[in-house]
């Protein structure tokens, strides 16, 4: 077996607490008698800069390769589309980042094991399903609509503004909020009219948002999926309708701490292989932190796609069956 490092070195506050992971990893590998054609460790320079990096080292060899993920949700992406047309690889999460979405499918808490180079290292691997849309492939989680118009928002002003993003880090996100619902409202995405197909069948209408996940958890502290599970075939669909209003942050918050089935008026969760999605107008979409706009978006969840390692016999975790 090949190891393949990628750490993002954005994950890290500090210069040298990058560079002692690294020197952790290093001295695993030299201590397990690894040369150097048996491991690499790469930092990435930019976004997506993983994704060519990861698909060339597997592009050369036949070997099993397993890929380690150091840093956040991001990083975790672009290691994913590097590697996912390649059935020798494997994907291990060292979680570092801001956010590390997708470990919580493990259960909470979880983070020193995963952390744990000797048993990312010798641990067995889970075929896990992935989304795929179009020529992106996500492990966590896709919306449309008013959430992903705040994480663009987010985008937007972390560009203009990069020394107040450092400064703010990871509150930068809730400061923009008030902006973020100005642009909402004023551009329409809350009465948004899309056509959905979902499995064939339509579900066409103006929606707040239209949300679907494969993992349970998001943005950090959020589980508004806890029926979720990553190896069961099927992607989690959960459409908003109704309007802003000063009750809407009540309801998103209930939302998002997994209480959908409190509100099934305007709440509609459908479990689903496929959903199409289409509109007039711009489509606001975050797919796993990779926001962007689009007309069309067209998602199929491909069962076992990836192999995802789970150290020290861990597995995924439905955290609710059924509502309460």
């Amino acid at each position: 077996m090949k190891h393949l490092v990628v750490v993002n070195p954005k994950s890290f506050g500090k210069e040298s607490d990058m560079f002692s992971v690294i020197s952790n990893l290093k001295t695993y590998f030299e201590k397990n008698e690894l040369n150097k054609d048996e491991y690499q460790i790469y930092i990435s320079r930019y976004p997506r800069d993983a994704i060519r990096v990861v698909n060339k080292y597997l592009s050369n060899t036949s070997e099993v390769v397993r890929v380690y993920s150091v840093g956040g949700d991001g990083i975790l992406y672009d290691c994913l589309n590097g590697l996912i047309h390649f059935p020798n690889a494997q994907l291990a999460i060292i979680p570092y980042g801001t956010t590390n979405d997708f470990v919580r499918a493990f259960g909470e808490g979880n983070q020193a094991i995963f952390r744990d180079i000797e048993k990312q290292a010798n641990a067995p691997t889970i075929p896990t399903d992935v989304i795929c849309i179009g020529n992106r492939y996500v492990l966590n989680f896709c919306g449309i609509g008013i959430e992903a118009a705040t994480v663009l928002k987010y985008y937007e002003v972390s560009r203009k503004y990069p020394l107040l993003a450092k400064k703010l880090g990871k509150h930068l996100y809730m400061a923009v909020i008030p902006f973020a619902v100005i642009d909402i409202l004023e551009k329409g995405v809350a009465s948004q009219k899309y056509e959905v197909i979902i499995d064939g069948e339509h579900y066409d209408g103006a929606y707040l948002g239209i949300n679907f996940a494969n993992g349970s958890c998001y943005a950090g502290d959020k589980t508004p999926f806890p029926m979720a599970h990553p190896a069961d075939g099927l992607m989690e669909v959960m459409m908003l309708s109704g309007k802003i209003t000063p009750n809407t942050a009540i309801f998103v918050n209930r939302y998002t701490k997994g209480k959908y089935y409190k509100y099934p008026k305007i709440l509609r969760h459908i479990r689903a292989k496929e959903i199409i999605v289409r509109s007039n107008a711009p489509m606001h979409i975050n797919a796993d932190g990779e926001a962007y706009y689009g007309s069309e978006i067209n998602a199929k969840i491909i069962p076992a796609a990836v192999n995802i390692v789970a150290p020290s016999g861990l597995s995924y975790v439905r955290r609710q069956n059924n509502a309460e």
